[in-house]
């Protein structure tokens, strides 16, 4: 199945009208979703550093760092309070688990190009061979043709996951307000 970022066509009433902003329309306006939960959301495929970060925020913050593994514990995690959150690409696709991601606090994705993740996760795990490489690649692709929508749809900042979580940690905090 192909997601795509824009789903819904809409018919308008005046098409070449202009909006103004006005009370409840700006930003500022709105909630924060970090002062009411004192959560940090990491999302992102693998490879992308989300758990180093994670770590590196913890200690800055002395917020604990939460990794759900189902649908069951990411909702409990969206639903608490202080936290850093990190998500699995899966996760944040579940139906029950993605409605609940952008008012759980400031959510980051770590965007990087799939040959770099792929690479990184071979690293990781140990894969050797050009064949195994590419397929790696592949799948990474793949995958984040499906998900990169929901991720959009989530986010609240964009931080470079080709930059190591050292290079992110400072611009996570200044995001946050820490």
């Amino acid at each position: 199945m192909v997601k795509y970022l824009i789903n819904e066509e809409y018919d308008v009433e005046e098409p070449g009208a202009a909006k103004a902003f006005g009370r409840g329309d700006k930003r500022e306006d709105y909630a924060d979703p970090w002062r009411e939960t004192g959560n940090a959301v990491l999302i992102g495929l693998p490879g992308s550093g989300r758990a180093e970060l994670a770590r590196l925020l913890s200690g800055r913050t002395d917020k604990s760092v939460v990794r759900p593994t189902d649908a069951k514990s990411a909702a409990e995690a969206l639903r608490g309070r202080g936290a850093i959150i990190v998500l699995d690409d899966r996760l944040v696709d579940d139906p029950e688990v993605r409605p609940l991601i952008h008012g759980a606090g400031k959510v980051f994705y770590l965007m990087a190009d799939t040959r770099l993740l792929s690479d990184r996760v071979a690293v990781r795990e140990g894969l050797e061979g050009d064949e195994a490489a590419e397929d790696l690649w592949r799948n990474l692709s793949a995958r984040l043709a499906e998900v990169e929508p929901t991720f959009y749809g989530v986010l609240h900042f964009i931080l470079q996951g080709a930059q190591s979580p050292e290079d992110l940690v400072d611009d996570a905090l200044e995001k946050i307000g820490y």
